[in-house]
């Protein structure tokens, strides 16, 4: 039995739908990591197929911090996080320091990555912002955003989801821009542009991997379950703005990211639906809110 496997210093959720190599991957890399025997992990299973289970239950065997939920309708990715939360609560665990929401297709090659984390104060911060690196091109994912969108940006993410077409030709000229960033940081052997060298408070993290203080959901943070893919981002911004908790990057603590394995490398219109009703989403519940501090609350967003 791992010690402290009752009450971890942090709660590690990660999602998998038909992924199981990149997720035992994952796996793998959460081993090698110094004070791994501190946390514990959950893997909701959103696949739907029975076949998927065995393999990865047989993998995570002789891991007794390693639980696997399968869940029987797909949840998307915080709709499943919320699920393992609850989870995890209802079996009685008291609240960690820190709740990660991560990926299947990040690493974790820092084997000191946990000892940096729990030197953390999880009174201070709302939620951290690692240094997520992209594989190969190593450009630096946050900060995700720096600054709260006005109403030029959203006025062009509405017109890039008004039409399919319109989001095909946006997301080809957004890859491209992305694959010529990471080239130029290749090239230049030295820090991805863009990127910050040092820690900082921004308005929004990255979503491939989440690090939430305990002190987000003890002041009543939430993980929106009504988001089934993309848009929980600007939910988990706005929800911190709402209750005075600082978002902060923090590039001494660092992750890879193997993006697009979760989504793949094609805007397909299953894709575009989701990011057409996220946008849609965010706009109504938490865009339309007065530029001021609110009072987000988890009752008070549920889809009507």
């Amino acid at each position: 039995m791992f010690p402290g496997l009752q009450n971890p210093k942090a709660l590690i959720i990660t999602i998998n739908y038909k992924s199981e190599d990149s997720l035992l991957e994952l796996v793998r890399s959460l081993q090698r990591i110094k004070a791994f025997c501190e946390t514990k992990v959950i893997i909701v299973d959103n696949s739907l197929a029975e076949a998927n289970i065995p393999m990865i239950r047989f993998s995570i065997r002789e891991m007794s911090n390693i639980e696997l939920v399968p869940s029987q309708v797909n949840r998307g990715y915080f709709g499943g996080a919320k699920f393992a939360f609850d989870h995890y609560l209802a079996d009685g665990h008291n609240m960690p320091d820190w709740v990660i929401v991560s990926n299947h297709d990040i690493l974790i090659e820092d084997k000191d990555f946990f000892i940096k984390l729990f030197r953390e104060d999880p009174d201070a911060v709302g939620v951290i912002a690692p240094r997520i690196q992209t594989l190969p091109g190593k450009l630096d994912q946050n900060p995700f955003i720096k600054h709260r969108p006005g109403l030029l940006r959203w006025t062009q993410l509405r017109l890039v989801s008004s039409h399919y077409i319109v989001a095909i030709i946006w997301d080809w000229l957004w890859r491209k821009k992305a694959a010529f960033r990471s080239w130029l940081a290749l090239r230049r052997r030295g820090a991805p542009p863009g990127g910050s060298a040092r820690r900082e408070s921004i308005y929004a993290a990255h979503g491939s991997f989440f690090i939430f203080s305990r002190r987000y959901f003890e002041m009543g943070g939430f993980l929106d379950g009504n988001l089934f893919l993309y848009g929980e981002e600007i939910s988990v911004a706005e929800i911190c703005r709402s209750l005075n908790l600082p978002v902060v990057y923090e590039p001494s603590l660092g992750v890879s990211h193997k993006e697009h394995q979760s989504t793949g490398k094609v805007l397909t219109r299953f894709t575009y639906e989701c990011q057409r009703k996220a946008l849609q989403y965010l706009s109504s519940r938490y865009m339309s809110v007065p530029r001021g501090p609110t009072n987000l609350s988890q009752s008070n967003l549920e889809v009507k």
